[in-house]
C-alpha cells in the first residue's frame, strides 16, 4: 500500500477493483463466439491455472450448472457482473477460495480478470490482477497491436484494457445533492462514477463507483495514480460535508442516523430500499463515533441481505415479501448482538 492509500479514510473507500479485459488472439471475439469457442476459452483459463499449480486455490463456476439465484448471489457480492450472466451456457468464472481475485470466462470480452480488496488498496488489487494476467497468457497469446494495446469486444476498452475503481460511500454528498457536480467534475479528469452495481446501476445506500474512463493512451500506473488522486480529494469533500452537517446540529443528526438503527433491530418487514438506506446510516453512525462496530462486518451484511444472498441461504425460492421478512429476522439477531456488545 502506497503513503498516499494509507492516508486516503477507511471511512469512505469501501473497496478497491483493478479490472483488465483479454482476447486470445486465435478465438473469434465475442460477437463471433459460438459453443465451440466458449469452450476453448474456458479450457484456456482452466488449463492456465493448473500449469500454475494454483487449481487449488480456485473454484471454476459454469453458470450453466448455477440457480438463477446463486448467480445472483455472485453479482451481490461483486465477484461476477450481470453481463457474464447474459449468455450462461457459455460462460464460466473462476474465483479464489480467499475472494480477491475473480476471472470471468466469455463476457463482454474472453477474460474479465478483477483483483478485488477491501478499503484502499488500489495497487495491490492491481497487482492481484496482473499477477493472474501473467498466468493466463503463458500458453496462450492475447490480441494485441503494437499501436492499439490489448484489442477488446468495446473499443473503449481497447488500450491497456484496464478499468480500476474504488466502491465509495457519500451520504453527505448525497444528503446535500451534491453528487450531480461531482459527476461533472471527475468526468472532467477522465473519470465516471456509477451506481454499486456500475454503469446502469442505483447508487444504492449512498454506495458510487468511481473509475476510470480512458483505457487508451495511459500507463496503468498512470491511471492508477489518477485515480487514486481523485478517490483522495471526494474522499476529504465527504468528510468535510459530514462534519459541517454534524456541527450545524448534533442532536438532531446523531438522533436521526440512530433512529435507523433502532429501526433495524425492531423491523418485522424490512424492504431492499430501506435496508440500503438504514445500513448506510449505520455505517455513518460508526464513522460520526456514536455505536463502535467493524465497517468490514457492516459491508459484508449489506452483501449477505441482498435478495438472492437471502435465498441462497435460506435455501428456498421466497418471493420478495418473504425475503424483506427474512432480512428483518436476521437483521433484529444481528443488530441485536452488535448492540449488546456496547454495554
Amino acid at each position: 500500500m502506497s503513503e498516499l492509500e494509507k492516508s486516503l479514510q477507511p471511512d469512505v473507500v469501501i473497496s478497491s477493483r483493478v479490472r483488465l479485459a483479454r482476447n486470445y488472439k486465435d478465438v473469434p471475439f465475442a460477437s463471433m463466439m459460438n459453443h465451440a469457442g466458449a469452450e476453448k476459452t474456458i479450457d484456456y483459463a482452466a488449463q492456465a491455472v493448473i500449469a500454475a499449480g494454483r487449481d487449488q486455490d480456485f473454484q471454476m463456476l459454469r453458470m450453466e450448472a448455477l440457480s438463477t439465484d446463486e448467480r445472483n448471489r455472485l453479482v451481490e457480492h461483486h465477484l461476477i457482473s450481470y453481463d457474464l450472466l447474459k449468455f450462461t451456457d457459455l460462460s464460466a468464472a473462476l474465483i479464489s477460495r480467499d475472494k480477491t481475485l475473480s476471472i470471468m470466462v466469455n463476457e463482454e470480452d474472453h477474460l474479465r480478470i478483477q483483483g478485488l480488496l477491501p478499503g484502499m488498496q488500489l495497487i495491490h488489487a492491481a497487482e492481484i490482477a496482473f499477477d493472474a494476467d501473467s498466468m493466463l497468457s503463458v500458453n496462450h497469446e492475447y490480441a494485441f497491436d503494437a499501436q492499439w494495446g490489448y484489442l477488446t469486444s468495446c473499443p473503449t476498452n481497447t488500450g491497456t484494457g484496464m478499468r480500476a475503481s474504488t466502491m465509495l460511500h457519500l451520504p453527505a454528498l448525497s444528503a446535500t445533492r451534491q453528487m450531480g457536480a461531482v459527476t461533472q467534475a471527475v468526468s472532467r479528469l477522465g473519470l465516471t462514477v456509477r451506481g454499486l452495481y456500475g454503469e446502469g446501476s442505483d447508487a444504492l445506500g449512498n454506495l458510487y463507483q468511481l473509475s476510470n474512463q480512458v483505457t487508451l493512451g495511459k500507463t496503468e500506473e498512470d491511471m492508477i495514480r489518477s485515480l487514486i488522486a481523485a478517490t483522495r480529494q471526494l474522499a476529504d469533500h465527504e468528510l468535510a460535508v459530514r462534519e459541517k452537517l454534524i456541527e450545524r446540529n448534533p442532536a438532531e443528526r446523531e438522533d436521526k442516523i440512530m433512529r435507523s438503527v433502532g429501526i433495524m433491530s425492531q423491523a418485522r418487514i424490512m424492504p431492499l430500499s430501506e435496508f440500503m438506506q438504514y445500513m448506510s446510516d449505520m455505517r455513518l453512525a460508526v464513522c460520526s463515533g456514536y455505536m463502535t462496530a467493524e465497517l468490514q462486518a457492516i459491508d459484508q451484511m449489506m452483501m449477505d441481505l441482498q435478495p438472492a444472498s437471502i435465498r441462497v441461504r435460506c435455501d428456498s425460492e421466497l418471493t420478495d415479501a418473504e425475503c424483506d421478512q427474512v432480512r428483518a429476522e436476521l437483521l433484529r439477531d444481528q443488530i441485536g448482538r452488535l448492540l449488546s456488545n456496547q454495554n
